[in-house]
């Protein structure tokens, strides 16, 4: 047996030795830990890990396969996320332990802190002692097994799995119940605790999901065929969507979930012009040669950066929320226009990884088919704080879209309403987000960037804590950001809009003279003129998520979050998937993308610049008093009529060009 002391290295360098030890199969004790954060974190060989004494924050997380045993205590997050294996702690546990394990054995002989077994979705967690408040809170599967009492609210908000107290159930959760105990039941949880030394002489009590809040009690019915802008478009008062809307809210009783995104006219990039006037560009089909487009994200901690032929990536969009074709043609897409692809919240399919040349692994707060085995095949890694479309809030995926296969990706059970938690339960502050972040590092060994995905709100605030706590650089999604399934209300209400967002990002940044930090907006970008202007205003770069799967298909139908989607894009019904061609659909969001290219490099090279981020807010101004109130940009209304002509001029930049045909490959 090998020994790691930390009292003579630190816990990166331990951690690299414990990965070197597990490739040659040879087991390790590690000494001096003192409550170290990250010990063994990262770890995926099968061998036994033995610490003398306490752990800290995180201990065997994103782990998959070893045996750990800790003599003394651990901090909270133990086990984070943790596949196969098992984890015997002989003293006490802090809060969320066990959070979102996927098959281990996570064993405390002491007690639990509050939150325990949050987000579970298969293995066990026991305890030996007693539990804090809320343990089993949203858990998705699997067991947890508490010997002494169980704290208050036990099993709140749980949608599958099984809870087994001996001691006092003080108060259940909401829609938890207690069970009777089947044949056979209670001798496999005995056999469980005999066979990791668990001392219990107590009556088992089984909590099980109530079932009266899985599913909401009526689906919606489908919206009638209005344009997705009419209620942009029209400004009398009892229009037709104002109509449907209540009559929707009057069958269902409830707020109403739809997908897509504001409807509402609001200040935007469109409202932006350049100062030049762009009337007079030609299509030129060798103007990319000419300027310099190319770009990168994630080096500021030493990572390997996500290298971009342009500065535009695939927004985030989860197999789930979209079919897995689509996905794939978007992967396809990114790798011809050799970009960056993002696996949204569901997690990442072999098929969208080996389609993509590039793709960011997306966590949030239910770490839906999270991994570590999945960060290590991406190239950068995301945590998703919130996005434009619902700022604050979950992700919900309704019934008819939660299919067996979507099921086992996730972890959750199949067939149910699926809202996610609205924030991630091992991430309270600033404080804890640090120590995350740091996780994430260590796990992959320092070697993938970091970023952070932001919906635009409390944006002044929320970047300043990114820099802070160690980003590789932010995502930024303004109120025109889309999605599959969010309240009406929110999506058009909650969060600022994308210009707004911008600049209460960067104008955040520059207080603290973090200037060079990259912020991606995202949020309603349309094509390459959009682009510019972000880039512009001082966007490192953007993301395309709405006008890709446009590209791609989609015809705004609205019907994203029931699964009716006719074109096969929103939907899992394999009837409606089977309509999509994927390789034509990859080919027509990748001459998409190439358009946007053209667009991109023919203003840059009208203004006379060689390199896209030569651009700057001296190219700007504003058309209305609204979004000149907002950037601070000249107020010049004059140009309006000039920009409608640049704009037309410059859509049909590179079309017909140079365009490659043939096969699609990826």
């Amino acid at each position: 047996m090998a020994t790691v002391d930390l009292a003579t290295i630190g816990v990166t360098e331990a951690n690299e030795l414990l990965r070197r030890y597990g490739v040659e199969g040879e087991d390790v004790e590690v000494v001096n830990p003192d409550a170290r954060h990250h010990i063994g974190v990262g770890l995926t060989a099968p061998i036994a890990l033995r610490v003398r004494g306490s752990a800290g924050y995180f201990c065997a997380g994103l782990t998959d396969g070893p045996r750990v045993e800790v003599d003394g205590n651990v901090g909270w997050g133990l086990a984070d996320n943790m596949l196969n294996g098992s984890v015997v702690v002989r003293g006490n546990a802090g809060a969320i332990a066990g959070v979102a394990i996927r098959g281990a054995d996570v064993v405390v002989h002491g007690n639990l802190g509050s939150r325990a077994g949050q987000v579970m979705k298969a293995g066990t967690l026991c305890c030996g002692g007693s539990a804090s408040f809320m343990a089993g809170y949203m858990m998705y599967g699997g067991r947890l097994v508490i010997c002494g009492d169980s704290g208050e609210q036990v099993g709140q908000d749980m949608t599958g799995g099984t809870i087994y107290v001996g001691g006092k159930v003080v108060s259940l959760g909401t829609d938890a119940a207690l069970a009777e105990l089947e044949p056979g039941e209670e001798d496999d949880v005995l056999a469980f605790l005999g066979r990791y030394g668990v001392p219990f002489r107590g009556q088992l009590k089984k909590i099980t999901n109530a079932g009266r809040n899985l599913r909401y009690s009526r689906t919606e019915p489908r919206v009638r065929a209005i344009p997705f802008h009419a209620a942009a478009d029209r400004t009398d008062y009892w229009n037709a969507k104002v109509q449907e809307d209540i009559h929707v809210k009057a069958q269902i009783g409830r707020y109403r979930i739809r997908g897509y995104g504001a409807t509402r006219p609001l200040p935007h990039l469109n409202d932006l012009a350049f100062r030049r006037d762009l009337g007079s560009v030609e299509p030129d089909p060798d103007v990319v040669s000419k300027v310099e487009l190319a770009t990168s994200l994630g080096g500021r901690f030493g990572a390997t950066p996500i290298e971009l032929s342009m500065p535009v990536m695939i927004a985030p969009m989860s197999y789930g929320a979209l079919s897995k074709s689509t996905k794939i043609a978007l992967a396809k897409a990114s790798t011809l226009s050799d970009i960056c692809d993002n696996s949204g919240e569901g997690g990442l399919i072999p098929e969208v990884r080996e389609a993509a040349r590039r793709v960011v692994v997306q966590c949030l707060g239910g770490r839906l088919g999270w991994s570590v085995n999945a960060m290590r095949q991406a190239d950068g890694v995301e945590i998703y704080i919130s996005q434009g479309a619902k700022p604050g809030l979950g992700g919900q995926l309704m019934a008819a879209k939660v299919t067996e296969e979507i099921a086992r990706l996730r972890g959750i059970p199949a067939g149910i309403d699926l809202r996610s938690p609205s924030r991630h339960p091992d991430v309270l502050g600033a404080d804890d987000l640090v120590i995350k972040v740091e996780e994430f590092r260590e796990a992959t060994g320092w070697q993938k960037p970091v970023s952070v995905k932001l919906g635009a709100g409390r944006v002044r605030d929320d970047i300043k804590i990114a820099y802070k706590d160690g980003f590789d650089y932010v995502c930024l999604d303004g109120l025109q950001g889309s999605t599959g399934a969010a309240g009406n209300e929110v999506l058009e209400y909650v969060g600022i809009p994308t210009l707004a967002g911008i600049m209460e990002g960067l104008d955040a940044l520059e207080e603290i003279g973090a200037t060079g930090m990259p912020v991606v907006l995202m949020g309603g970008i349309k094509d390459g003129i959009d682009t510019a202007k972000a880039i512009a205003l001082g966007a490192h770069g953007v993301a395309v998520g709405t006008s890709a799967i446009i590209a791609g298909g989609c015809i705004a139908c609205l019907q994203c979050a029931v699964g009716q989607c006719v074109v096969g894009i929103a939907t899992q019904d394999p009837r409606f998937e089977g309509r999509y061609d994927v390789d034509a659909e990859a080919w027509h969001i990748h001459h998409y993308l190439e358009a946007l290219r053209w667009q991109l490099a023919s203003v840059v090279h009208a203004h006379g610049y060689r390199s896209v981020y030569e651009l700057s807010r001296g190219d700007l101004v504003a058309l209305t008093p609204e979004a000149a109130e907002i950037t601070r940009l000249p107020y010049e209304p004059d140009h309006a009529e000039r920009a409608l002509a640049g704009a037309a001029g410059l859509a049909g930049v590179g079309a017909g060009h140079g365009l490659p045909r043939g096969e699609v490959t990826g």
